[in-house]
């Protein structure tokens, strides 16, 4: 690479800003996938636990945890992406802070996912 286009590009220009955007898309992704796989946020905890069964109580709580932290997470992801693009690219330790939280947001959402998902089942 040449040193004119990286003089306008800036150092992590497109890159930063790229990761920043798929995590977003992937923490999105990882809501709607939770949502079908656990049917619904927990809807399968009545029908495979019963009512007063000890992993029940624990399935609805993972579940609930799962319904509020999610659609925050996905916000927090899209708020740090757009961070990302609108904050200047003489700042890149500021541009690189807001992608890592985007990435960060996709970590806690793989997690609440994979949990809600995993305590759904039998």
């Amino acid at each position: 690479m040449d040193t004119a286009t990286l003089a306008t590009r800036g150092p992590g220009g497109c890159s930063v800003f790229g990761l920043a955007l798929t995590a977003a898309a992937l923490t999105t992704v990882c809501w709607g996938l939770t949502a079908l796989l656990s049917e619904n946020f927990g809807n399968d905890c009545l029908f495979y636990f019963g009512d007063t069964e000890p992993r029940a109580d624990h399935c609805y709580l993972v579940n609930d945890r799962a319904e509020v932290w999610l659609p925050r997470s996905v916000s927090a992801a899209w708020a740090a992406a757009v961070l990302v693009l609108c904050l200047p690219r003489r700042f890149p330790p500021a541009r690189r802070v807001a992608a890592g939280v985007s990435v960060a947001c996709l970590i806690v959402a793989a997690a609440l996912g994979g949990h809600a998902v995993a305590v759904s089942g039998p």
